[in-house]
Order: structure tokens, then C-alpha cells, then sequence
């Protein structure tokens, strides 16, 4: 015990004699049991409402449920004391706090995001995607065209004319996507 109190006391440095007594203490507990104390401090010792399985899968059910953009930790505070928790027979005192609400948020890994305006330009503009267009890409359609099935204007009918195939070709079928996408900016700017 001697040797503990030594060790403490050189610990100690302006720590007080309370920090003393607990290196003491720690010290005095290593030697009966050759391990540390169990830690009693901090957590919730598994209690949180939130590892109840059928508690996560609501919560998910209901994110999943919200537009883009509606997802706020005050809106999933509200959700969960006055719907999803007393559907699932939970009553509590006092209602879960925002805080709450946003760590269980980042549990479910939802991140807040700060949404930005932006409008994304392919560069069709540029000179080497000009020249790319106009020596690689429209001589390349010019080729596969005639393996296309064209469809010609006759009176006021559409009348088909299916390609003339070679041996070993297939008929080409184009899908066209157009990629540009635009929005009023209706949505929240963080998530």
C-alpha cells in the first residue's frame, strides 16, 4: 500500500488530494483483481428507446416515407413523440428533445446537408467538343442510320421503312436521353 500511496502522490502535482485518493483506490483494485474497475460513467447501459428493433424499423419507415428535403431534425422530433412512438404503445413523460432527434438521425445515417443552387453545363460550346461532333460523332450516326428504321411522312400517315441489312448486321435501335434538369429551388436549403 505504500507503494500506491508513493505513486499517488507523485501523480498528484497540484491534482488535490480527491485525484490522490482515486489513483489509490484504482491502484488498490488492480492489485485484488488484476483488471480496472468497470466504467459507470456516461451511456445509457443499453436502455435507449432507439435499440429496440421495431423502434428503428418505424423510424426508417417513416424517413423513407418524407419527400426530399423534409427530413429536419424538428419535424422528426414532432414525428416521433406524437406519432411513431405511441403507435408502438411508448408513452413518455416528457417528449424526446430535438437533440435527441438529430443523434438518433445520424444513428439511421441521415447527414445534414446544406442543398445549393447550380445549373450544369456539358461544355457543348467548346471547340474540341465542337470539332468531336463534327468529325467523330455525326459521321459515326451518318454510318448507323442507315441501319435505323426510318419513318417517312406520307399524306398525313406515318409509313415505315425498315433498313436493307447486310450479312451479319443488326438493326439499330437509338434511345436519346436528354439529361438537363431544372428546379424551381422549392426545397429547404438543409437537410
Amino acid at each position: 500500500m505504500a507503494a500506491s500511496k508513493e505513486i499517488a502522490q507523485q501523480w498528484r502535482e497540484g491534482k488535490g488530494a480527491h485525484f490522490a485518493r482515486q489513483v489509490r483506490a484504482l491502484a488498490r483494485h488492480y492489485q485484488l483483481f488484476e483488471q480496472l474497475p468497470v466504467e459507470k460513467r456516461g451511456g445509457d447501459c443499453g436502455r435507449s428507446l432507439f435499440n429496440d428493433e421495431q423502434v428503428q424499423m418505424a423510424l426508417r419507415a417513416y424517413l423513407t416515407n418524407l419527400a426530399t428535403g423534409k427530413a429536419t431534425p424538428k419535424r422528426f422530433q414532432c414525428a416521433l413523440n406524437e406519432r411513431i412512438l405511441p403507435s408502438l404503445g411508448i408513452e413518455l413523460r416528457a417528449g424526446l428533445s430535438v437533440r435527441t432527434a438529430q443523434r438518433w438521425l445520424v444513428k439511421l445515417g441521415w447527414q445534414n446537408r446544406r442543398l445549393t443552387k447550380g445549373v450544369y453545363m456539358d461544355g457543348h460550346k467548346r471547340e474540341d467538343v465542337k470539332t468531336y461532333r463534327q468529325d467523330v460523332f455525326l459521321p459515326k450516326m451518318a454510318e448507323y442510320e442507315r441501319m435505323m428504321v426510318k419513318w417517312m411522312l406520307v399524306g398525313s400517315e406515318l409509313k415505315r421503312e425498315d433498313p436493307i441489312l447486310g450479312p451479319g448486321e443488326k438493326r439499330i435501335v437509338p434511345i436519346f436521353q436528354d439529361e438537363s434538369s431544372f428546379h424551381a429551388n422549392e426545397y429547404k436549403q438543409t437537410l
